[in-house]
Order: structure tokens, then sequence, then C-alpha cells
């Protein structure tokens, strides 16, 4: 019996195999889309078809094609006419919406890929500072586009400045009604390479705003956890002083007597990377904590008022607070946010100074 259920088995394993080979041949797998705007009514779109050659870099072939704003979402349908086989998006890791489209809004786009069972929930979507079909034809070394942009983001939000973000958080964001989305932006660096250049901020599906790179480092300490990353601070006698974290969390604490006062308390410890003085003494040590901490207070104060000026919420501060006080909603929402005040209460330790005492 079990030698009749294993000659049985080898050929499904065999018919199996044939069967993923003969698919993946016979189609064209896009691994990176973008979209831009052509006029006032004309939607560009651009695909990167990944070609594999034995000993050689991953080349890449770019087919793109114009249709009315109007049917925007049957973009795929007109690329399918100038491809050789059809086009699959199975394996896109990265989706580019040029500045011009996420200023009029990404619904109608995105609902294309959440649609889309093949479409992992894991993609990320970002906006270009430059057409998204310049950014699809830079330079990406051996490695292919898809690859480059999606570990480009994938190790600054693990190591650096950029929060978690990818289509199923935009999407659950963008939903959820009681906060907004926000993803990175893209631009052409040096070189014709590609190098993130912010955080666009969403208010509902229209980017309304955006926070630059120097900034990033604050809001990941309050709305996000927050790994590796490297901060400069000048001390008071003009003192230079890099400071890099090595962990951190934050806690954020509501006042149910009086929601529109709110706490943010941040932990963050760290190690002295460079400094300009001479030895690290426990006063100078204690100076670089102080200063990191003021830092922390007044760039995030910068920022909360830059949301409630805006008139958005990426920090999910409204959901908090339903979650915490019984009765709050959309109403009491709208009544507090442009009186809330926020307390940031960071508490830096730095650990190592590269010092032998």
């Amino acid at each position: 019996m079990k030698r009749k259920m294993l000659v049985l088995f080898i050929p499904l394993l065999l018919l199996t195999g044939c069967l993923e080979k003969e698919i993946l041949d016979d189609v064209n797998i896009i691994t990176v889309a973008g979209y831009d705007m052509e006029g006032s009514d004309q939607i560009k779109g651009t695909v990167v078809i990944p070609v594999y050659k034995k000993d050689a870099p991953v080349e890449s072939e770019i087919i793109e094609d114009t249709t009315s704003l109007e049917v925007s979402k049957d973009i795929l349908t007109h690329l399918q006419r100038k491809s050789s086989d059809p086009l699959v998006l199975g394996k896109i890791s990265v989706v580019i919406y040029s500045e011009e489209i996420a200023k009029k809004g990404l619904t109608t786009l995105v609902d294309t890929l959440q649609r889309d069972a093949s479409v992992g929930s894991r993609v990320y979507l970002t906006v270009g500072r430059e057409s998204a079909n310049s950014i699809m034809k830079a330079k990406f070394g051996t490695r292919g586009a898809a690859a480059y942009i999606s570990n480009l983001i994938r190790h600054n939000i693990e190591n650096r400045d950029i929060p978690k973000t990818n289509l199923h958080i935009f999407i659950y964001d963008l939903n959820a009604k009681d906060s907004d989305p926000y993803l990175p932006i893209l631009k052409k660096g040096e070189g014709d390479t590609v190098e993130l250049d912010g955080l666009a901020l969403f208010k509902g599906d229209k980017m309304v705003s955006e926070i630059p790179n120097e900034k990033l480092i604050f809001f990941k300490l309050i709305a996000d956890k927050y790994t590796e990353g490297t901060y400069s601070l000048q001390l008071p006698k003009k003192e230079l002083a890099a400071v890099k974290t090595i962990f951190s969390n934050r806690k954020i604490e509501v006042n149910k007597n009086d929601p529109t006062k709110l706490t943010i308390k941040v932990k963050i410890s760290g190690i002295v990377q460079q400094y300009t003085g001479g030895m690290i003494t426990p006063k100078i040590k204690s100076e670089m904590e102080k200063a990191f901490e003021k830092e922390i207070i007044n760039e995030s104060k910068q920022l909360i008022e830059q949301f409630k000026e805006t008139d958005i919420d990426p920090l999910g501060i409204q959901d908090l607070l339903e979650s915490r006080i019984r009765g709050f909603g959309k109403k009491e929402w709208k009544e507090i946010y442009p009186k809330l005040s926020v307390e940031i209460k960071p508490e830096v330790m730095i650990t190592e100074t590269g010092v032998i005492d």
C-alpha cells in the first residue's frame, strides 16, 4: 500500500513543478510600479520587469502607457497591450506615486492593489519627489530597482528614522478615520541614484504636509519605536557630540479628567560616537543627556503644532482617546484637538562614552 501511494504521489510532484515553471516562464512579473500625472486629466503608468541573464547583473525592462484619469484603475489593462506576456502583480514590492498624484488622492490607485489577492500587504508605498517614471529609470547597480528601493526603505525603518509603513498599514490608517497615514518620499540623488527625502503626511488619502529628514528622528520617537540612529548635539560650550541611540520606547498617558492634556514619555539609551571636546567627564555626559532631552521636547512640540495646523493626526491620538475615554468620539475630538496640550517627558541615558575611566 505504501508503495502504491508513493507511485501516485511522485507524478503529482512532477506535475506541480512543471506547472509552476510554465507559469513563471509565460508571464512578466512586475516588481515596481509608478504613477504620474500627464497634463490635467491623464495618468501615466510605468512598471519595471526584471530580466535575469546567466552570470550577468539584473536588467530592467520598463513598460509605460498613459490613460484617462477617470479610468486610472485600468492602467494595467493598457500596459498589457505593450507586454509580450501577461503582466502580473504577485511579486510587486514597491509602488511610487508622484507628489502631484499624492496631493490629488491615492484611494483609487491603492484600491487596485488591495483588491488583487496576489499582492502582499507588505508592499512599500512611496511618494516621488520627481516623477515616478524618472525615479524608476535611475541607476540601481546589480540588484535592480525593486531590491534596491525595498532594501533602502527596510533598513531605514529597522535601523534609522523612517517609521514603520507598508500597504497594510496605509490602508488601515486610511480606513480607520481616527488616524492619518504617512509614506516615505523618494528623490533622485547624486549620480542618478535614489535616496530618501523625508516623510509625506496625509489627510485621508491626500498629501498635505511633510517632515524633512533631519526631523524624522523626533517623529519616530513619539510615533513609533526607535532602534538605531545618530543625532548631532551642540553643547553649551559649542562642542559637538554625535549620540547614537541603541534603544528607545515611548508611552502616551491620557488624562481622563481632561482629554485636552496628554503626556508622551520617551526613554532613550545611547552611546557617544563622536565628541569635539576633550575627555568626557560625568558633568559633560550629563550636559549631553540634558541637551538631547531639550531637543526632543522642542522638536516634538513643533511637529505636534504642525499636525494641529494641518488638522492631521499621524500619531493616532484620536484612536487612543477613543479607546481610553468612555463616550469619546469624533465630535469630542474636533472640539479638543485645537486646544490639545502635549507634554513631552524624555529620559535620555548615555551608557557608553568611549572613554576608559
